[in-house]
């Protein structure tokens, strides 16, 4: 089974702010940070594979 991933923006203190999200809405969540000029396009292949755990 594929696991979807949600593409989101989120408004911070007036910014805009891209993230994925995948897995059980209520399970415990994992941040996964990315250095600058980084983009989280880099955990494309790895989110799939932690969301259903």
């Amino acid at each position: 089974m594929t696991m979807q991933i949600h593409h989101r923006f989120v408004e911070i203190e007036g910014r805009q702010v891209f993230y994925r999200e995948a897995g059980d809405a209520t399970a415990p969540h994992i941040l996964l940070l990315h250095g600058a000029p980084a983009s989280s396009h880099i955990f494309r292949n790895l989110i799939p594979l932690l969301a259903d755990n």
